[in-house]
């Protein structure tokens, strides 16, 4: 057996070494992820928890205040006035609660990958202001100005459905989050034929930048607590921008602190391959009571 010399027992050893020190630093980084992952999985537990927490109060809430003004309403109607008021606050209640339960069912069928586009094509203009009417009492209720910028009879291949949603919870987020006597606007174009954008801009409080990708995780506000000042569970968001995505688009947000925020949405035009029917509304909403076939989509 040949004899190593001093400095080729030295190169071993040192090669040796420097693989060990690679071995652990490779376990320190695999430790590091492992970490990164369990306290991804605790916030997310701890997250859903919350969620069915507050999903529970604002399921609840709005469900005890339909059953209790319905037994007051046919128990004593009163004048007519009076059954004017309490009709609006079932309305209202159960406007929200269908607003909750659908936000709920669609998120439940983008987590089990059962939601896919059907392309027909979509009245945009007909369908945001059919959207857009669904929330007069809230609009009445802050006394927003609302503007709506979209070219007459715009016709865009798409989900009619979907594009329904998105615009419903941007629309609802821009209501809620916006100052008293404030403004709304809804502004619509297409690009080069082939780009659908749609921005919904507020002029409310505003937001700061780090936090313009965290109000699209699921379930998060960033206002938590039994002191929050809004409504809502943190879903509306996460699932108008996962049916974007759906649909191969894009979302992008600009904020001001205390001056407003612009949520805006891009869409391309969908195959004509894929083209399945005419849609200017879609599903009818329960609360209308026309009885033509087709209600304008919620």
């Amino acid at each position: 057996m040949k004899k190593l010399t001093d400095k080729q027992i030295i190169d071993e050893l040192s090669e040796r070494f420097e693989q060990n020190r690679m071995a652990v630093r490779e376990q320190e980084r695999l430790m590091e992820q492992l970490e990164q992952v369990n306290k991804k999985l605790i916030a997310s537990e701890s997250v859903k928890t919350q969620f069915l927490s507050n999903i529970r109060n604002e399921i609840n809430n709005p469900l005890s205040s339909i059953l209790g003004l319905a037994a007051k309403l046919s128990q004593k109607p009163g004048d007519l006035e009076q059954v004017k008021y309490t009709s609006s606050l079932i309305h209202q209640e159960a406007f929200n609660l269908d607003f909750q339960l659908r936000n709920i069912f669609t998120a439940a069928e983008l987590e089990a990958g059962e939601l896919q586009p059907h392309f027909g094509n979509v009245d945009v203009e007909s369908l945001s202001k059919g959207v857009l009417s669904k929330f007069e009492h809230l609009i009445e209720k802050k006394d927003l100005t609302i503007e709506i910028n979209c070219p007459q009879n715009l016709e865009f291949i798409t989900d009619a459905g979907m594009l329904s949603s998105i615009i419903r919870n941007l629309v609802s987020n821009g209501i809620e989050y916006n100052k008293d006597n404030g403004t709304l606007k809804l502004n619509i174009s297409v690009e080069n034929e082939k780009e659908l954008n749609i921005k919904v801009i507020d002029t409310g409080i505003g937001m700061h930048e780090k936090d313009y990708t965290v109000i699209f995780d699921r379930f998060v506000q960033l206002e938590t607590g039994v002191t929050k000042s809004h409504l809502g569970h943190g879903l509306g968001l996460t699932v108008a921008k996962a049916q974007v995505e759906l649909l191969q688009g894009s979302v992008n947000v600009a904020c001001i602190i205390g001056e407003g925020c612009s949520m805006g949405i891009s869409i391309p035009i969908a195959e004509k391959d894929g083209i399945h029917s005419f849609s200017d509304s879609g599903n009818v909403f329960f609360f209308e009571d026309d009885d033509s076939s087709e209600g304008e989509v919620f």
